[in-house]
């Protein structure tokens, strides 16, 4: 069941994949090719429903999953809504490259998938568990990539 799951998970992905290369497809059609807009926009919205589908089948599979899932797009969502006013220094995103935290003052560590640090000092990130946090400069000792 974790395998179906996994591969619902990628089909997903691939599919989020597609839809984004589809978004960058329709910003460069001449505003006077209404056809080709149109075409384009219906891919876009049948790619959505695709997306949904597969996670509405991982909802009656894994409905812990599911509930993760949601709570990690809902946490995805918050940052970006919080990040887009801000000017960062640097963003660190966990990769290939390997685990992604920070240390904080208190000597914690705490898993990220998301570090932002701001012109100001002060720092965004999307905990691995889903949670925003916006903290001041002097509470992070270290990111550790």
């Amino acid at each position: 069941m974790k395998l179906k799951v996994q591969g619902l998970m990628q089909k997903i992905n691939y599919t989020e994949q597609d839809m984004e290369l589809q978004k960058q497809i329709l910003v460069t059609i001449p505003s006077k090719e209404k056809d080709n807009i149109k075409e384009v926009i219906q891919n876009i919205a049948d790619l959505k429903e695709k997306i949904n589908a597969l996670k509405l089948e991982i909802k009656e599979i894994d409905p812990d999953e599911f509930n993760g899932m949601m709570a990690m797009e809902k946490a995805s969502d918050r940052f970006k809504e919080i990040a887009k006013d801000k000017k960062f220094e640097f963003v660190k995103t966990f990769g290939n490259d390997g685990d992604l935290a920070i240390e904080m003052a208190d000597d914690k560590i705490q898993n990220c998938l998301v570090v932002a640090k701001e012109e100001n000092g002060n720092w965004v990130v999307l905990t691995m568990e889903g949670e925003v946090l916006e903290l001041p400069n002097e509470s992070i000792k270290n990111v550790k990539q």
